[in-house]
């Protein structure tokens, strides 16, 4: 698992999570800039535009000539790195850069933020039109005089019942919609029942410590599914992703491949997402939201402060003012003024010590070698940041007490060989720089023990059902 940042004529220094985005992919590489634009990317690229709230939502107004030359006299105005950008990403096409830094309402906030891999439009502004009722759940997001109140019931057009779901699914929508404010939309892609009852699970069972009670995190309102995260669903850089995180607009999307992973993956990448959001609710409200949305800022005062218990360290610096943007939003670029350090090494240090100790010992064997295990390195994506460090240990924690909860009914070997098929037969397959067991003994572990404590209950439910019903392994008594 790496982190892929992209970047134009300058360096980033930060993972881009702060940019909206959290991502648990699989790339081996990044790119070093926006890659030349595929065959008629234009047409592409407005395309999305037609699933950006949910499945066939409708479409904003063509830019007229009135916007087409005001936006020309802004980008004739802006930043080089800026103009430099919009430009290579909508090539001599005026009204897709007229909409790419639209503002309908005129309060300040792009309605929407810009993939700076191949130009995919994303939500920005999450009431583009002004009328009070979120994107997602206006079947008129554009038009702010047809605007239906906000409810505890979903709106049809995006009501399962009313979409012909299976009643299993419908349940389950209408449940985390009502009772934890959570929407599962469709945008260029569709929820199977095995991904509804994964997301269910995860926040009711394995996040029932935050949700318990019917409440609320703050950070995460819509969970929707994409074909993929970039414009082109096989641009190499996205080829890895599962899932990612916006904070800014509070919504998860899940991509082809996490959609089609076995449901233990899914309940794995689900934990990792989801601590995002907790980890961003630490230090969450509603000034420092406005600030994700407007600037790309967010001071994670509490989020430092924990790790720093683990070894991590912020390291401030100057911004580079050519990553200073006004204009419009990139997706992936991040102004914030800070790196970090593991135990003093950067993230690429670690990056190339996992790598020699690789190629010295080979794939997979690497991560079970003394050096890796003695650091409690679940994988080398783990290391990219405290952010994805913190994620990976819940995956391993959540799958570690599924396991443990098994010790009292099962043989202790059984529970071993189910262990090892997880690992060497399932992970090892999706995430093959990934290893769970490595954090045993971590102390981080005890952490999210105490933050996100497991019910016996919920427990026995999750290991029944991620791991006795899709591994080949049984439990022997």
């Amino acid at each position: 698992m790496f982190f892929c940042i992209s970047k134009i004529d300058s360096i980033v220094r930060i993972p881009p999570l702060l940019t909206g985005i959290v991502s648990l992919c699989a790339v081996a590489s990044c790119a070093t800039g926006v890659d030349p634009i595929a065959e008629e990317p234009a047409g592409s690229q407005l395309n999305t535009l037609n699933h950006i709230y949910y499945h066939a939502n409708p479409f904003p107004a063509k830019p007229d000539a009135a916007e087409i030359r005001e936006a020309s006299v802004r980008l004739e105005n802006a930043s080089e790195w800026e103009r430099q950008l919009l430009t290579e990403l909508f090539p001599g096409d005026e009204s897709l850069q007229a909409l790419a830094i639209r503002d309908l309402d005129g309060d300040g906030i792009q309605d929407y933020r810009i993939s700076d891999y191949y130009g995919r439009f994303l939500e920005g502004d999450t009431d583009v039109d002004g009328d009070g009722v979120n994107n997602v759940l206006d079947r008129q997001p554009y038009d702010a005089s047809i605007a239906d109140p906000e409810g505890a019931e979903l709106p049809p057009h995006v009501a399962w019942r009313s979409l012909g779901k299976q009643e299993e699914m419908v349940l389950m929508q209408e449940e985390l919609f009502r009772d934890y404010g959570i929407l599962l939309v469709e945008r260029s892609a569709q929820f199977t029942p095995e991904l509804t009852r994964s997301v269910f699970d995860a926040v009711t069972r394995v996040y029932s410590s935050i949700f318990l009670g019917n409440r609320k995190l703050p950070t995460l309102r819509v969970v929707a599914t994409e074909i993929s995260s970039l414009l082109y669903a096989d641009a190499d850089e996205g080829a890895g992703d599962f899932a990612q995180v916006f904070p800014a607009t509070r919504t998860m999307e899940i991509y082809s491949l996490g959609i089609e992973s076995p449901p233990i993956i899914q309940l794995g990448f689900l934990a990792h997402e989801i601590a995002h959001m907790a980890q961003f609710a630490m230090d969450y409200d509603d000034d420092r939201r406005d600030a994700i949305v407007r600037d790309n800022r967010f001071d994670p005062e509490r989020f430092h402060a924990l790790v720093a218990d683990y070894g991590w360290t912020v390291v401030p610096y100057d911004v580079d003012p050519t990553n200073v943007y006004r204009l419009f939003r990139p997706q992936y670029i991040s102004i914030e003024p800070w790196s970090y350090l593991y135990f003093d090494e950067t993230p690429e240090e670690w990056q190339a010590w996992l790598t020699a100790i690789s190629e010295e010992v080979g794939a997979p064997a690497y991560l079970s070698d003394s050096r890796v295990t003695a650091y409690n390195i679940p994988g080398d994506y783990s290391m990219t940041s405290p952010w994805e460090w913190y994620s990976d240990h819940v995956i391993a924690y959540v799958y570690l007490s599924m396991l443990r909860s098994l010790a009292d009914d099962c043989d202790p070997g059984s529970v071993e060989d189910l262990a090892r098929e997880l690992q060497e037969q399932v992970v090892a397959e999706w995430w093959p720089a990934f290893r769970f067991e490595n954090v045993r003994g971590a102390a981080i572990q005890q952490h999210l023990a105490a933050e996100f404590p497991l019910q016996t209950d919920d427990l026995a439910y999750l290991a029944a059902t991620y791991l006795l019903a899709e591994l080949h392994g049984s439990c022997v008594p």
